[in-house]
């Protein structure tokens, strides 16, 4: 394994983690800042998809890969696989990984707290371990991470930097929804960071069992790079159209742009192109 392979690992792990050591109890991020991070990385995501991953899904050493039958059908179809999945996967995750935590309750107290009202809590329901289904939370989100890093290291040992990138980005906002639910639930620092952990380790443990563990075919691969191509413009469609984003401003708009600069910009796999 190369050197540049270990480094993308650890550049997703330990950005996990750096977050857990900056957000302890007492520190708060500001709402603000962390639309403007969330935005930037789901529009990110959005660009590198159409820039970077869609046209290394018809990539081939052999011309005549796709005048066989039925292959582009199956990698639309994998698109399509891979959206549904992720509308599956956030029954689990309640939308985290767009950096939002739907408790119903919380976002009660969060309207309440905006008008200046008093919230009224819910005994037995709200504000309990209960409320926030962390298990299920975190089975989610791995699953997410775990496919979504799967094609992020080609089997030649390319690494598709966009993705990479991306990952790292929208990892923040989901990071912190974590950090904040396990305090939340009376987690103690080393516990949180655990289960952190476990979350951020699964996106190299994606990419290993790709590389070591299944079949060098062409084919197969385009197919799971169309159902993390579908994971993920789920992820940054929901990311630019939700509620809480869904409003224009000439920042927003500008922030979306210098996303898109910034995947248009972030080198692809070498066998794409040179983009300069």
């Amino acid at each position: 394994m190369s050197t540049s392979i270990i480094l993308a690992y650890a550049l997703i792990v330990v950005g996990i983690i750096i977050w857990a050591a900056l957000v302890p109890g007492k520190k708060h991020v500001s709402p603000t800042i962390m639309n403007y991070i969330t935005i930037f990385g789901g529009a990110f995501l959005f660009a590198s998809c159409f820039i970077n991953l869609v046209p290394h899904m018809f990539l081939s050493d052999d011309p005549h890969r796709f005048v066989t039958p039925g292959i582009h059908f199956k990698i639309a179809a994998a698109v399509m696989l891979g959206f549904l999945i992720q509308l599956l996967l956030e029954q689990l995750t309640k939308g985290a990984e767009h950096g939002h935590n739907h408790c119903p309750c919380c976002e009660e107290e969060k309207e309440a707290e905006q008008h200046h009202h008093k919230h009224h809590q819910h005994p037995g329901h709200c504000h309990n371990s209960t409320v926030h289904p962390v298990t299920g939370l975190l089975i989610g989100l791995s699953i997410h991470a775990f496919l979504e890093g799967m094609p992020m290291v080609d089997l030649d040992g390319d690494i598709h930097q966009g993705l990479l990138y991306g990952i790292v980005l929208h990892n923040i906002p989901i990071a912190l929804v974590l950090v904040g639910l396990f305090m939340h639930n009376g987690y103690g620092f080393w516990r949180s960071l655990l289960l952190l952990t476990i979350f951020a380790v699964m996106t190299p443990l994606g990419s290993l069992c790709n590389l070591y563990l299944m079949p060098d075919n062409e084919v197969l691969q385009s197919l799971l790079m169309g159902i993390v191509v579908g994971i993920l413009l789920h992820v940054s469609v929901s990311i630019l159209f939700d509620h809480d984003h869904n409003y224009f401003t000439w920042g927003k708009f500008a922030l979306i742009l210098v996303a898109f600069l910034a995947a248009y910009f972030t080198p692809g796999c070498p066998e794409i192109y040179p983009i300069f």
